[in-house]
């Protein structure tokens, strides 16, 4: 891991998808990468994406074209030397219609080397459900 461990690799995550900087994230993930986001999620975005660019493609920039929103990480609890887990909220609107998004979520990180390995989402996909629902009123 870096220097600062696995929350390093995370908090430039954060940043990177903030800023919608497809480079940055490639720099970090492993190519190999596997994200687990929540089940439930809107399509495309629930269940496993093998490999970085799914990941990405499939689910945080399908994120983006559905959502304007941001994860608010509160707390950051190290499990271990290669793992840790997240725990915030995301704020945000569906982009057709405007409907409001807060939902929790729990980020659970592996890294491995200098690059994380695996995301495991879980959120309360109800709340993204009816942000979109709402929208479309």
């Amino acid at each position: 891991m870096t220097a600062g461990g696995p929350r390093e690799l995370v908090e430039r995550v954060y940043r990177a998808l903030a800023a919608g900087d497809r480079a940055e994230l490639e720099a970090v993930l492993h190519p190999e990468f596997d994200g687990y986001f929540s089940p439930g999620m809107p399509a495309p975005i629930g269940g496993h994406h093998a490999g970085a660019g799914a990941s990405i493609d499939k689910g945080w920039w399908a994120i983006g074209a559905a959502f304007a929103v941001r994860a608010q990480p509160e707390r950051w609890l190290a499990c271990g030397p290669t793992e840790l887990l997240v725990l915030g909220t995301y704020e945000g609107r569906a982009r057709r219609g405007g409907g409001e998004l807060r939902a929790p979520f729990a980020h659970l990180w592996s890294g491995d080397g200098d690059r994380l390995r695996t995301l495991h989402q879980y959120t309360d996909t109800a709340a993204w459900q009816a942000a979109l629902e709402e929208a479309a009123r």
